[in-house]
């Protein structure tokens, strides 16, 4: 993925007063371009440069031509409204620490001083979780690190049919590949989230899912890591609504069935960057899909 979701991104895409701005006027929801612009006075040049880092650093997003905060764009929005009233109240705070001594006395000056709720309970606390500064400095990089790391040769396939998955995962195993299974879309869609990096070659999915089906995870997918390959694997003939519901998709990933296991191997091999050495498997040219 292109994108760096670090600490340091976050802070510095709404570290200026105009770049601020933009980011507390988008977080009611569904803003224009137009709009923020007449708000900040800016140039589009401006304006761009400052949005740009802001969609980088992962805290918005454009839907429908208009702008939203993700839901990391959301807490970070959260946390400077508790910080702004930290500093609305930066007397009160003062006073507070003149009282050091006495906890007792602390105690009672907080609940007159301070109306804020947030701030009484990060004021509450006795102690403060100190993190090591070698933790601090890893968190900075962690995930510009493992940017563009992903492991090749390792496939999710999402098939609510047990047995269909058992061959699906049988003849991808004796090319070599690295596969992990799952019949429930939910399941998994955690499982890919909890990962918390680019980790799969190719995801391979079907389309009739009871719950979330195949496109609804496809998309879920898509917004989580946008540089990540999807295929359908379907008895369905619907390439042709597939392309026109989801624009991105090119026809070669939807793969109709029945198609024998070679053909299969095949389109994966073309579709995954770096193919592993394909292990022989006599038995692999006469087995077919042919299930829904």
């Amino acid at each position: 993925m292109g994108n760096s979701y670090s600490l340091l991104n976050v802070l510095s895409a709404i570290a200026e007063n105009k770049s601020l701005l933009i980011f507390q006027s988008i977080a009611p929801g569904n803003v224009e371009s137009g709009d923020l612009l007449k708000k900040t006075n800016l140039s589009l040049k401006q304006y761009y440069s400052r949005i740009s880092p802001m969609i980088e650093a992962g805290l918005v997003m454009r839907q429908n031509k208009k702008y939203c905060l993700t839901s990391l764009g959301k807490i970070v929005y959260e946390l400077q409204i508790i910080a702004q009233s930290a500093l609305d109240n930066y007397w009160n705070l003062r006073a507070i620490d003149s009282f050091d001594d006495s906890e007792r006395e602390q105690e009672q000056v907080i609940e007159n001083m301070i109306a804020d709720e947030n701030l009484r309970r990060l004021l509450a606390k006795k102690n403060l979780v100190i993190v090591p500064s070698w933790i601090i400095e890893d968190s900075l990089c962690i995930h510009e690190r493992t940017e563009g790391e992903r492991n090749h040769g390792n496939l999710m396939v999402v098939e609510d049919e047990p047995d269909v998955l058992l061959t699906l995962k049988s003849i991808l195993v004796s090319e070599g590949y690295n596969v992990d299974t799952f019949t429930d879309s939910f399941e998994a869609l955690k499982h890919f989230v909890k990962l918390g990096r680019p980790y799969y070659d190719l995801v391979i999915l079907d389309i009739r899912m009871p719950g979330m089906n195949g496109i609804q995870l496809y998309q879920k997918l898509g917004r989580i890591d946008e540089e990540l390959r999807i295929i359908f694997v379907t008895a369905l003939d619907a390439a042709e609504e597939l392309v026109s519901i989801l624009p991105n998709l090119e026809p070669s990933y939807i793969i109709k069935k029945p198609i024998s296991a070679q053909n299969f191997i095949n389109i994966i091999n073309k579709v995954v960057t770096y193919p592993p050495l394909k292990v022989k498997n006599e038995s692999s040219e006469t087995k077919y899909l042919n299930r829904t």
